[in-house]
């Protein structure tokens, strides 16, 4: 597990990072005392501990860069200032600790975020799809939720997964007709994953892995509608 605390001040971080580290032993503490520092790290926390007043970037501006980036983990807001709550709702914040912040508190909130994190890895575990292809002689059970896209080349379908390729004689129709919603048929030779859309304009779609794909012109207007209603049920959930 890993619990990020990003507060401008120095001082702010250490007590709490050596406080959580108290609290969970076993889960590994990193800090960051800008919200730069924070996104260039690529770090995709577990729990993340964030003050919202920070000088070079607002905490609410970094939470968002998160969500859009598709992070759905749990979101901690540290605030000096109790009417900033009501400012980020839309981030869906699991809660606000108002400095100065006591021991007991501090502890029952990471206690409850850390049950939190525990029940949304279960119902994401639980509500994963597979499928099965047959590459050469091997029979793969592929995760989509781990596909970012899938491509067709020289006859095969290139699934473009998280961590690797898969190669696999097929039609792309056909492996469209076994996905679910939050995929769309973007172009002839591509079918893209929407959790992993990072920006995109009329021409072409760019993931968070910087592969950039073609938007044919008359899938535009379909893409654009399975996008946003993916964005809608990923903030409802």
């Amino acid at each position: 597990m890993l619990i990020a605390i990003c507060d401008d001040e120095k001082r702010i971080c250490s007590i709490f990072t050596e406080k959580v580290k108290g609290f969970c032993p076993d889960a590994e503490v990193v800090s960051y005392t800008s919200g730069s520092a924070l996104l260039n790290s690529g770090s995709f926390p577990d729990i993340l501990l964030l003050d919202i007043r920070m000088p070079d970037m607002s905490g609410m501006d970094v939470a968002k860069v998160l969500r859009d980036k598709g992070w759905r983990k749990i979101l901690i807001f540290i605030t000096g200032e109790e009417d900033q709550v009501f400012n980020a709702f839309d981030l869906k914040a699991f809660h606000f600790l108002v400095k100065p912040v006591a021991d007991e508190k501090l502890r029952t909130v990471i206690m409850n975020a850390m049950e939190e994190l525990r029940r949304i890895v279960k119902t994401s575990v639980s509500s994963d799809k597979y499928i099965s292809i047959q590459s050469g002689p091997s029979h793969i059970s592929i995760n989509l939720s781990q596909l970012l896209y899938a491509e067709v080349f020289n006859r095969k379908i290139i699934l473009h997964m998280d961590k690797e390729n898969i190669e696999y004689y097929g039609q792309l129709s056909a492996l469209e007709e076994l996905v679910d919603k939050d995929f769309y048929h973007i172009h002839r030779s591509y079918l893209v994953n929407m959790k992993y859309v990072q920006k995109y304009d009329r021409s072409s779609v760019t993931l968070l892995n910087s592969d950039n794909i073609p938007i044919a012109r008359r899938e535009y207007d379909g893409f654009l509608k399975t996008y946003m209603e993916y964005s809608r049920r990923r903030m409802d959930s």
